[in-house]
């Protein structure tokens, strides 16, 4: 005889208030199953992108793919901002910064844009979503035809990714004098480091290559702490 079987006698053999316990019991037991097991689908998503990043191939050694030098000085900028909150802080104080200091260089800086977004249906119809739906760019550099998305978080996701893809993807196929000479820049002023990503086209494909990865200092190296509980 089964398990299943076993508590379908037990179960047959229960009055009203008993059956009625066993129910509440075992929709509390549910509940705590699907709370865990979200859990472990949350852990297995953050530990599949972490073996796909570290499986990413390294940057191919041909001139379409130099890192141009104004994502060079964006990586040192970044750096420096974050420097500039050694206690941290949140993704509109970072926006903020990035804005000033791109101003003081005469760059052109809009922030916050709210950018309409397409879909294309199964008549093969290009069609601007109802319902004013929009995606909101951070910062966009005009001028030089560059998106930034801004992150503050312990580590970027693929959907961190896509949600630039996807403004960038806009901006390439709605936007006059755009095309395949649009950037993008993905920039996390994290907690435990500044993580940048550059995303340009390269025949209509999108490419990504982490310019870098720097650890920022920890609490310790700028504070001193001194334990008095004992």
């Amino acid at each position: 005889m089964t398990t299943h079987e076993q508590s379908a006698r037990t179960l047959d053999k229960l009055g009203h208030d008993e059956l009625v316990q066993h129910s509440i019991y075992f929709q509390t037991l549910s509940k705590q199953y699907c709370k865990e097991l979200k859990k472990c689908e949350k852990k297995i998503e953050k530990l599949e992108e972490k073996k796909s990043r570290n499986g990413i191939d390294r940057k191919p050694d041909t001139p379409e793919y130099e890192i141009p030098s104004f994502v060079r000085e964006m990586c040192e900028l970044s750096q420096l901002i974050r420097r500039n909150f050694p206690y941290g802080g949140k993704e509109h104080h970072f926006q903020a910064a990035m804005e000033l200091e791109l101003r003081e260089q005469g760059i052109v800086v809009s922030q916050e844009v709210a950018q309409l977004l397409h879909y294309k249906t199964q008549n093969n119809h290009m069609r601007q979503l109802p319902h004013d739906i929009r995606g909101r760019e951070d910062i966009l550099l005009p001028d030089l035809k560059y998106i930034i998305e801004l992150k503050q978080t312990k580590t970027l996701t693929h959907d961190d990714h896509r949600q630039l893809l996807r403004y960038m993807d806009e901006r390439k196929n709605h936007k006059a004098n755009w095309g395949n000479e649009t950037k993008g820049l993905l920039i996390n002023f994290g907690d435990v480091d500044v993580e940048i990503w550059y995303m340009f086209y390269l025949s209509d494909r999108p490419q990504r290559i982490k310019i870098c990865q720097v650890p920022i200092l920890g609490l310790n190296d700028f504070t001193d702490a001194w334990d008095s509980s004992n």
